[in-house]
Order: structure tokens, then C-alpha cells, then sequence
């Protein structure tokens, strides 16, 4: 985080069309001169708070611990972690004081004549409220891989990380304390908190470069760390994963499409979830863009054979799983599964890998035989206006704050620029249109269209109340919206600015050219008093939904 440090006439050594926060963390008897440069601050804070259409490169820092004045700071992997252990602990409490509840789904088979591991009862008493709902799925499949044609939906990445790390572990004496099961688990919760920090970060990155203003990226990144959708980021799920290669992708996009590096985390966002597809988008739009924007016969002529190639490499490995998925269910063939998975494929009436019958897995009579739609369908009920029932209202109430942030905000940044969008924002703007265009609204068109898929297509294709997950992980925008209710009024920051830069004055504190960097000022969203009725309802909205949430999961009951 960059910190502006204010001389007595009220001028910065950074950018003055940059969003910047105050630090002081000195001391000095000289009063006057200490509410010289409060005024002086508070009104170049608020000219610069606002409009942040500067494109100025930060100056170069050194990072120094956060100030020890009156501002709270953390970093963002402190931030992420904690956000994390939180979510880990309130599950934990709820796990232990609430009873399980009958949900009658998919329960992973366990071997009852297993030996008791010294430590599996610690792991099942502090984690086993994660290990709920699909999480059983992607333990099972990283225990023993796709046994069953209904967990072809849950895409192999996570689980197949989680088997390669517990199958080396094997081998030392960790797996002496730890049974499979239990080992997975663990492995998996902390799998996700890595994977969080990392999303965490590159989304203050992303959100940096788009926003143009360093208060909306940190306000992003914070409201990120406290998701409506938060207990799926822990739990043994692939929204940490997939948040974090979806912001990769999404920021190398922008930096250089055409990178060959972008393929890998393209490659494993599309291994990792279904929706992993509508990354290429990002990639295709950003080629045209740039072929736009430098075009001549030479660059089209690069620019198209590179990406040709990344499409291929991602499209090859996409491949290699469709094709294990039809060797493993489109023939009949012998596999060494324990008693207890056929036991429970047999009890269930599930299909089991290499059991081909005529009437089993139709999918595989197709032109091209690709699993995951036949799935969906048949073992979730997925298809076009099938969850309009009378009994799925509650479920259309869950989703409906993240469909109405998304709907309402990406309809009002249409209408602003419906000119703009109608040209793809592909080509160059007039002067009068570049000067009243943020680099926000210029940048996110694609973000938003992207926003606007996945809600319109959850909302008539799949369980409505996953769009709030499928939002949180895939898309940054329901962060930028909400982000800028918080930081979009003018009467607002100023009050911000006058009440920190009183209590400078107060305590005393001198200003100094103490710079905090990549630390997250938590001021803004911890003073309940200073905020207006929607941005109370926003932090209400993300933090009853963490807190609810993870009880709820905690103890198998009915969640996003």
C-alpha cells in the first residue's frame, strides 16, 4: 500500500491523480503546523479521491512495517489467513454445537475395518465440519480416484493435487499418524488457505491495474477475504484454486497476451472447473484488442499464430481428461476397487468404473463423447429452466443480493456506455469521450460481460443458488461494485479523511514519509458509525452470509 506524505503546502511526492491514503506516525509539539497540513491534506485527499483517471506509474518504495499511528494495517496474506482461520474456527464451534443434519446425499464410502490412526480424531474434530456436501466427492476422488460416473462433474485438478501430494506422503512416517482419508483433509484445508492468499493477492494486483485507485483495489481484496460464499474457499472445494488462476489469467491478459506463460494458468483453470471455458474469452478479446490497437500485417500475423498455439496446448490438455473419462466408463474392463467402494455403488445403484452395460453412460454413443453435460443432467438435474420450482424460492432469495449487485451495477455501466460497448471497446475513442471515460470504464467492459454470462447462465441453466459461488470465484466484479459504494462518494471520503486526520492532530502525530506497502487499511470498513444505510447493508450482506454460511454448511445444512 502506497502512503502520501504531505509537505506544509499541502503537496505530494506521489501522482496527484492517484488515490492515496495518509500515514503519520511521528510526533511534534509545533500544533499549528500540525493543522497546516491536516487542511492542506484533507483537501488534496479529497480531489484525488474521486476521479482516478491518472495512468502515472507509482514511484518506487521501500516497505517498512505498517505505522503505529491511529490507522489499523494488515497484509494481505495476513488478511487472507485470518479470514481463513476464522472461518475454520466458527465451523469447529458450530460442528460442536449443533447436530449433523440428515441431508440424505452422497457420503463417501469408508472402509469400517480400517485401523484408528493416532491423530485421525483430532483432524475429523477440528476440520470435519469442512468435510460436507461436495467436499466428500473430492476426497473420494483423491482417495481413489473416479470410481463413480456422478463424480465425472467435480473436474480432476484439485483432487488429483491433493492424490499426488498424499501418495508421496505415503511413503514417510506422516502416513503412521494419519490415515488417508484424514491426511486428505488436512491437506486439503491448507491447499486452500495457500491458494486464497494467492487469490487474494491477485486480485489486489488485477484490481489495481483496472481500478486505477489503490482504496477500491483494497477494499476489493478486503471484501473478497469475507465472501458471501467464504466456507466454500476453505472447505475441501476448488473455489480458492480457481479464484486464484482465474485473477492470473485475467491480469496476464492484460499485461501480455500473448505470453506462452498465460497457457498454464489457462490450462489448469479449464482442469479445474467447468466454467474454466470462459477464460479463453479473456484471452481472445485481448488478442483482438491488441491487433486493434497495433495493427499491421506482421503483428496480426504473430499475434494469431501465438495464440493459435496457446489454444491448442490449453485444448490438448482439456483433452487428455475427456479421453481418461471415456476409457474409464465406456468399456468394460477389470479395476481393483476396495470391497467397500462396490459395496456402496451397488447399495446406491451408481455406476462403477468399468462396468459398460448397453444401457449405461449413452454419452458415449456421441459424435464427440464428452461426460459433463450427460452428467449434469442425469445425476443433478441441470438443464434449461428446470429449478423453476415453487419449492426452490428459498434458494432464489439466497442468490438474489449477488444477482442484483451484478444485474443492477452492469446495467447502469451499459446505459453510461452503451456507445462504447457497442463497439466492443475495441477501437479508439474521441477525445471527449476518452476524457469523460475512467481507465475503469474503459477496461472493464470485458469483466462485466463476463459477470453478466455466468449470472444470466446460473440463473436459467444451473442450481440458482450456486451463482453466488460461481460469482465470488470466477468473477472480480461483484467486488469492484461493491467496492465502490464505498469509495464513489465524494461527502463520504471526505469524512473519512477529516476524522483520521483529526486524530492526528490529537495524538499528536507529525506527518512523516512512512510508506506502507501491499497492507490493507481496515479504518474504512471497521467504523460502523460512519457509514451510510447501503454500504452497512453490503458488510451485513458479506459478513451474515460468511458467518451463516459456514454454520450452516458446518453441519449439512442446505447452503449456496
Amino acid at each position: 500500500m502506497r502512503s502520501e506524505c504531505y509537505n506544509g503546502s499541502g503537496a505530494s511526492t506521489s501522482s496527484p491523480k492517484r488515490r492515496v491514503n495518509v500515514v503519520g506516525n511521528g510526533r511534534s509539539n509545533h500544533h499549528h503546523q500540525r493543522q497546516h497540513h491536516a487542511a492542506a491534506g484533507a483537501n488534496t485527499h479529497r480531489d484525488t479521491t474521486t476521479h482516478d483517471r491518472g495512468t502515472d506509474s507509482p514511484p518506487t518504495l521501500t516497505e517498512l512495517p505498517p505505522s503505529s499511528g491511529s490507522f489499523l494495517h494488515i497484509s494481505i496474506t495476513k488478511l487472507a489467513i485470518g479470514s481463513r482461520l476464522f472461518v475454520i474456527v466458527l465451523q469447529l464451534v458450530a460442528n460442536l454445537l449443533l447436530p449433523d443434519h440428515e441431508a440424505g446425499v452422497f457420503v463417501a464410502p469408508s472402509d469400517k475395518n480400517a485401523p484408528e490412526r493416532p491423530l485421525d480424531a483430532l483432524v475429523r474434530l477440528t476440520l470435519g465440519g469442512l468435510n460436507r456436501w461436495d467436499g466428500q466427492y473430492f476426497l473420494h476422488v483423491a482417495e481413489h480416484g473416479y470410481t463413480y460416473e456422478n463424480a465425472l462433474a467435480f473436474f480432476p485438478l484439485f483432487p488429483f493435487i491433493l492424490k499426488i501430494v498424499c501418495s508421496s506422503l505415503s511413503s514417510y512416517e506422516v502416513i503412521t499418524f494419519l490415515s488417508y482419508r484424514e491426511l486428505s483433509l488436512l491437506l486439503a484445508v491448507l491447499l486452500n488457505v495457500v491458494c486464497f492468499t494467492g487469490a487474494a493477492k491477485a486480485l489486489y494486483r488485477l484490481s489495481k491495474h483496472v481500478l486505477g485507485n489503490q482504496k477500491k483495489a483494497e477494499i476489493a481484496v478486503l471484501l473478497f477475504c469475507f465472501n458471501p460464499a467464504s466456507i466454500f474457499f476453505t472447505a475441501p472445494y476448488t473455489e480458492s484454486l480457481y479464484a486464484w488462476l482465474s485473477f492470473v489469467v485475467m491480469y496476464q491478459c492484460i499485461e501480455d497476451v500473448t505470453s506462452i506463460f498465460l497457457t498454464i494458468p489457462l490450462s489448469l483453470s479449464i482442469l479445474c472447473r467447468s466454467n474454466g471455458m470462459f477464460n479463453i474469452g479473456f484471452v481472445l478479446y485481448f488478442a483482438v484488442r491488441r491487433i486493434v490497437a497495433q495493427y499491421n500485417v506482421h503483428n496480426v500475423i504473430c499475434i494469431c499464430s501465438r495464440l493459435f498455439s496457446m489454444l491448442i496446448i490449453v485444448l490438448f490438455h482439456y483433452g487428455i481428461a475427456q479421453v481418461y473419462n471415456y476409457y474409464l466408463f465406456c468399456f468394460v474392463q477389470k479395476f481393483n476397487f476396495p470391497d467397500h467402494v462396490r459395496e456402496y455403488a451397488a447399495e446406491h445403484g451408481l455406476v462403477l468404473a468399468g462396468n459398460k452395460t448397453d444401457d449405461s453412460s449413452p454419452w458415449c454413443t456421441n459424435l464427440v463423447p464428452l461426460s459433463y453435460s450427460y452428467v449434469q443432467s442425469h445425476y443433478w438435474n441441470v438443464g434449461f429452466l428446470r429449478y423453476y420450482e415453487l419449492k426452490q424460492l428459498p434458494n432464489f432469495l439466497l442468490a438474489l443480493p449477488a444477482v442484483y449487485l451484478v444485474l443492477s451495477n452492469s446495467y447502469q455501466y451499459l446505459c453510461e456506455h452503451w456507445e462504447y460497448a457497442l463497439r466492443l471497446g475495441l477501437f479508439r475513442l474521441t477525445k471527449k469521450q476518452h476524457k469523460l471515460m475512467r481507465p475503469y470504464d474503459r477496461f472493464a467492459l470485458v469483466f462485466v460481460v463476463h459477470a453478466l454470462v455466468l449470472t444470466l447462465f446460473s440463473l436459467v441453466f444451473v442450481h440458482v443458488q450456486v451463482t453466488t459461488r460461481l460469482l465470488c470465484a470466477a468473477s472480480p466484479v461483484l467486488y469492484w461494485y461493491t467496492a465502490e459504494y464505498f469509495t464513489g462518494e465524494r461527502a463520504f471520503i471526505k469524512r473519512q479523511v477529516i476524522r483520521k486526520l483529526s486524530k492526528q492532530v490529537k495524538d499528536g502525530e507529525e506527518n512523516s514519509c512512512t510508506h506502507v506497502l501491499n497492507h490493507i487499511e481496515l479504518s474504512d470498513l471497521l467504523d460502523f458509525r460512519w457509514m451510510n444505510g447501503r454500504q452497512q447493508t453490503i458488510l451485513v450482506y458479506f459478513l451474515g452470509y460468511t458467518v451463516v454460511g459456514t454454520v450452516l454448511f458446518s453441519n449439512f445444512y442446505p447452503w449456496t
